[in-house]
Formats: structure tokens, sequence, C-alpha cells
């Protein structure tokens, strides 16, 4: 019995060997079949067959010491490896799945992956990374964009406002409405560099889509353009709209090649052709373009110099251009460049260009005001009052004469103010004006015409200003009333110019009879306002016919008149100054 029950062992150990040798044998592998053909292409590094090849509903496949080998119904057959990738394609579920392999395995040996139907598989860094769905889809149609997103960084997830996101390493998919949205490469780094999904961008509206041979994405805060000369660069909410206003990247404004930047009072941002500049508290956005005065700007210091921000854009001019800014403005002319004006300047330049000519220099600024070299003179801007530089110095010597037609040749005015003591005159007359009277050509009187910079006093330190007007609006019936409240603010605009200055005001010359009562009475009006105003006032009423003095016409005296008048005059402004 004892016997019978052995060799029964022995048997059985036999039988058992005999089936562990028989399934250790190498199986038949077909040489005709998709994928016995391509396993005898890779038969060495697969090794040998451990089951028959099989098919199930169009799908074949057999397997072998170091891995598989399936085919799909169009009769295409890819390998999976014995390794990672395939260790987690087994365990996802294998080809129920993922679906079948449509690619060889690709990476290196430590970063291998491989694409199957409905999925992704990448390992790295003793992890594997499955990517399926909507995720996969769109990893796949962007696969050789740009480098494609690369290997996955995790899982997909949700982020904390709900919305499902996959990370690559090159770039982040999105799902938006159930479609994926991904960012690629560099437009994926200024996306991530500007905060991401929660960043000012926000989430990707799009795709990114070619411009040429530039890139653009849309997100919901703005837009990136790409060039291979730009790289990636946003254009956020704050400068999109008026960069669109502007023709966007197709305009003379070109890609932005700098992200938007804060400034003191505001913020800009550069591009190809100029940049976009934003004052806190304002909706304007202002813009300089290339070319000569943003090169002077940039030279000046651009936002952070000496003009500040700009408060307007370019505005062409005939002969030019100009852009105005904080501090100043930047006027150009052809053939004579670029220079820099006070704003006050360039506003009375502005009225009437012709009038100054184009400048000739920067202006500048010292203890005598802001100066201003013109083609046709030069100006200082004093305490809001615009001089014109007269060519011989304004000093004590120098007596200014504001004056109608009386002050004509060589008058009674110029000759008594040279008696007076003062060696230099400059004279500023105009006919058949007043105080009101307007004066030919400008159309206002002389208060006005100095108010509005119409009529440029000199800039100096006089010694003495002297006015004679008043004939004139005699003449128009002007009321006294107005004339002298015009008066006073000569006055006072003088006062201003000239703080050193002894102002004088002449009365009316005229006869004793009744043909110059009116002139008389003016006399009377604006010398007694000059008193009352605090100045020196010299009464003319009569003299014609005090000093008979020969007369051109009604009014005017004729050069004997002057002489014989000049004296008496010389005297009396000596009194009155206390020369």
């Amino acid at each position: 019995m004892r016997r019978v029950l052995g060799t029964a062992v022995v048997v059985a150990v036999l039988a058992g060997a005999g089936l562990l040798l028989a399934w250790q044998l190498p199986r038949p592998i077909s040489t005709t079949s998709p994928v016995g053909a391509l396993w005898h292409r890779h038969g060495d590094e697969l090794g040998a067959a451990w089951n028959r090849e099989t098919c199930t509903k169009g799908v074949c496949s057999q397997d072998y010491r170091r891995g598989s080998i399936y085919a799909g119904p169009a009769g295409f057959a890819q390998i999976v490896r014995d390794d990672a990738v395939g260790e987690a394609f087994h365990d996802l579920g294998g080809v129920e799945v993922l679906g079948l392999p449509i690619a060889a395995e690709s990476g290196s040996r430590d970063r291998p992956w491989q694409a199957f139907q409905r999925g992704g598989v990448f390992a790295a860094d003793g992890a594997t990374t499955l990517v399926r769905g909507p995720f996969w889809n769109s990893w796949l149609r962007y696969a050789h964009e740009r480098g494609g997103l690369g290997f996955p960084k995790g899982a997909a997830h949700s982020d904390r406002r709900g919305t499902r996101v996959q990370d690559f390493i090159n770039g982040t998919i999105y799902l938006r409405s159930g479609a994926p949205v991904p960012t690629i490469s560099d437009i994926a780094a200024a996306h991530r560099r500007a905060g991401g999904a929660f960043g000012t961008l926000g989430y990707p509206k799009s795709t990114q889509r070619a411009v040429g041979d530039r890139l653009v994405q849309e997100f919901d805060g703005g837009e990136v353009w790409w060039s291979s000369g730009t790289g990636a660069v946003s254009v956020q909410a704050a400068f999109l709209a008026a960069y669109r206003d502007r023709g966007g990247a197709g305009g003379w404004l070109g890609l932005p090649t700098a992200e938007a930047s804060r400034l003191e009072g505001g913020a800009m941002q550069s591009f190809q052709g100029g940049a976009l500049y934003r004052t806190d508290g304002e909706d304007a956005i202002r813009a300089t373009t290339a070319g000569d005065i943003q090169n002077r700007y940039e030279e000046l210091g651009g936002p952070e110099g000496e003009l500040g921000l700009p408060t307007g854009d370019k505005v062409d001019v005939p002969g030019g251009r100009y852009q105005s800014f904080a501090g100043g403005v930047l006027l150009w002319h052809e053939g004579a460049g670029v220079f820099r004006l006070d704003a006050d300047s360039f506003a009375i330049w502005s009225a009437d260009p012709a009038r100054f000519g184009w400048p000739a220099k920067d202006s500048w600024a010292d203890d005598r005001g802001t100066h201003q070299v013109w083609e046709k003179g030069q100006t200082v801007l004093r305490s809001g009052r615009l001089l014109t530089v007269p060519s011989t110095p304004v000093d004590a010597s120098t007596a200014v004469l504001l004056c109608d037609s009386q002050c004509n040749g060589n008058s009674w005015i110029e000759q008594g103010a040279r008696g007076a003591g003062f060696a230099n005159v400059v004279k500023f007359g105009f006919g058949g004006s007043g105080y009101l009277a307007p004066i030919s050509g400008i159309g206002a009187g002389f208060t006005e015409s100095v108010s509005s910079n119409r009529v440029l006093l000199p800039e100096g330190d006089p010694g003495a200003v002297i006015i004679t007007l008043g004939g004139n609006d005699a003449a128009q019936r002007r009321p006294v009333a107005e004339v002298t409240a015009a008066e006073e603010q000569l006055i006072g605009l003088l006062r201003q110019a000239y703080p050193n200055a002894a102002i004088v005001v002449n009365g009316v010359m005229s006869r004793s009879d009744a043909a110059h009562a009116a002139r008389r009475a003016m006399d009377a009006a604006v010398t007694e306002e000059a008193r009352r105003a605090g100045v020196y006032a010299v009464s003319v009423a009569g003299w014609v016919s005090d000093y008979s003095a020969p007369q051109a016409d009604t009014v005017h005296l004729t050069p004997a008149g002057h002489d014989k008048i000049a004296p008496h005059y010389a005297e009396a402004l000596r009194a009155a100054l206390g020369r």
C-alpha cells in the first residue's frame, strides 16, 4: 500500500512539472497577422510568446515575455511594453478602458509615455499619470504645436472655482462649458506670469490662433500676442480697448513688446510702434508713436522724466506735429527737429503760429521766467504774462511807451521821456487804438490785447511805463466807466509785469475849444482813475492851445507841434516822477 501511494505521488509531481514545462514552452507566432508581423520585427526586445494570438470583436493580441502586441480591425498593430506604462495600462483596465495603443511608446527610459485611443499614460519620477477624455483629445490636437503640452504635472482636478483643469509642463488645459481650451508654450508662460486663471487675464476664452506668422489667444481679461521677435506679451483689459481702437496688432502700434507697468500717477505699455499711457483717475488713454517725438520724449526721461505722462496724442499741423504732456509740449518741425515748449507758450503759439514762427530752441527757465526762442524773436513767460525780449535790454534807463497814433514819429511823448532822463525808449504804438478802441488787425482794445498776449510787452525791468490812450475811445464815444475800468485792468497787468517800474498815465492831447470837449473830458477821467489807482498822472488837456502847437489835422500834431509840446511834457514828467 505504501509503495502504491509513493508511486502516485511521483506521478503527480511529474505531471505538474510537465504542465509547468508545457506552459513555459514558446507558443507559435503567426507570420501573416499584423500582430505576428510586428513581433517578427521586434522579437529580440519582446521575447517569446506566453500564449497564442487571440482575436475578440476585431481586436487581436498576444502576450510576450517583455510586453504585448495589439491590433485593431484596421490591421494596425502597436506594442505595449512590460514597463511602468504597460503596468499602468493593464491596471487601469487595458483595452476595455483606454482602447488600443495608437502609437509606439515614446520618451526616455526614465520618462516613457504612450498614446491610446482614449487616453495617454505618462510615467515619470516613479509615478504614472493618466490624461484622458477631453483633456486627451486637446493634448493630441496640439501635440506638435510649438512643442506641444508635454508631460502632465498631475491628474485632472477642479480648481478653487470649480473649473476642471489639468496642468502640463508646457501649458494648461481648461474645460470651459465642457470644451477643452489649452494654453501652450510661450503664451502659457505669459498667462502664468500674469497670475494664471486667478490673475488679471483670467481664464482663456478660446484656443490660440495664427495671424500670419504671429499667434494670439484671447482671455477673459485681455489677450496674449506672440511672435518670434517679441515673444509672448499680454495686452490686458486696462489697455485692450485703446489698443484695438488704434488697429491692434495690425495697426501702427503693432505687437506689444513688454507687459504693462505702473508709473507714478499712471501706467504704460510699450509696443513695436509706440506706447500707450493711462493717467490715474482718467478714462482716456494716450499714445506716443515711434518717431522723432517719441525719441525725444525718451531722451528726456519718458513718463518718469520732466515731461511726465502725455495728455494727448500727436497732432499734425502744417509743416510739423506736436504732442502735449503734463510738463510741456514737444513740437516737431520738418528739417529742424523736436523742441520742448512750456504749455503756456505753446498755447499762445498755436493760436497764431505765423506770428512767432517755429521754435529754434527748447524752453528754459531762470529767475526771469520761462524763455523761448522762436524764428521771429524770443519770449519770456513770467507770472502768467508772456513778454517779448527786445534787442536792447530794458532796464532802469528805459521808458516803455504804450500809445496810440500820438506817439508816431519823434513824438512829444518820446522826446519828453528822453528829456526826463530815459535814454532808451521802447515804443508800442498802434494808431486808432485805445483802452477799448480796437487795434487794427487784432480786433481788441489795448487792455484786452495785452491781457490775451496779442500784444507782448517787452521783458525786463524798465524805469517807467508811460500810457497814452483815450483819444480814440473819446472819438468812438466809449462809455467813460468802461474806459476807466479797462484802464484799471491795464494798470494791474503792468504792475504784474513790471513790479519795480513807475507807471505814468498821460491824458488826451487836446485844444481848449468846444470841438475838443470830449477829448478834455476823457483826459480828466483817465488821469483821475490813474491817481485813484495810485500811479502817476499827467494831464495834457488844452496843451495844443496853451502852447500854440501846430496840428496836421484835427487831432494830430505836426513834427513842429511835437517839438513845441515836448519840453513842457518833459518838465511835467520830471515833476511827476521827482527826477
